[in-house]
């Protein structure tokens, strides 16, 4: 007997939420593309014994958008963080949700320990009529990779319970 596995998740239906001082940003949620999802660790070989070193590997996760006519939080927050750039990290968490047809999160990745590295734009090209595209890259060390049932009653909550664990300090 087959077990119903669903279907391939399509790629292309995601939203970004941005935790920075324990608020999530509902505004900056649409993101063109996210890279950098990630979990590693490092195996090391002692003598005839492998292990972990216990240490995480920072990894990369980098966000691209389009830039607005008009400022968003998240725009303000990076700005005001430039203005320290050389003096101070802010942390920041994010969740990365995968959505259904219906736009509810069919799985998530739970972002923790995010330090802005880079921010920076595409080129300008008079000849050319395309966006102007903004990227940003965080250096990160948690990751938690969770399945959500679709359709399940009270999704939102779970999901939320989940990034409470993650702040408070349950990862």
């Amino acid at each position: 007997m087959l077990i119903d596995r669903g279907y391939p998740l399509p790629n292309y239906r995601f939203a970004v939420v941005i935790l920075t001082g324990f608020a999530p940003n509902p505004v900056d949620l649409e993101f063109k593309e996210v890279t950098g999802l990630k979990l590693s660790r490092n195996i090391v070989k002692n003598g005839g014994f492998i292990g972990l070193d216990g240490e995480n590997q920072q990894q990369t996760l980098t966000l691209k958008r389009g830039v607005f006519t008009a400022p968003s939080l998240l725009e303000e927050g990076n700005v005001t963080e430039s203005l320290f750039w050389q003096t101070r990290l802010l942390r920041k968490d994010l969740i990365i949700s995968v959505m259904d047809e219906q736009y509810a999160p069919i799985n998530a990745w739970l972002i923790g320990n995010a330090y802005l590295e880079s921010w920076e734009w595409d080129g300008l090209n008079a000849e050319n009529n395309g966006l102007l595209i903004e990227s940003m890259s965080f250096k990160y060390d948690q990751i938690i990779y969770k399945t959500l049932k679709p359709y399940a009653p009270k999704i939102a909550s779970a999901a939320s319970s989940v990034a409470a664990t993650m702040i408070g300090g349950g990862v």
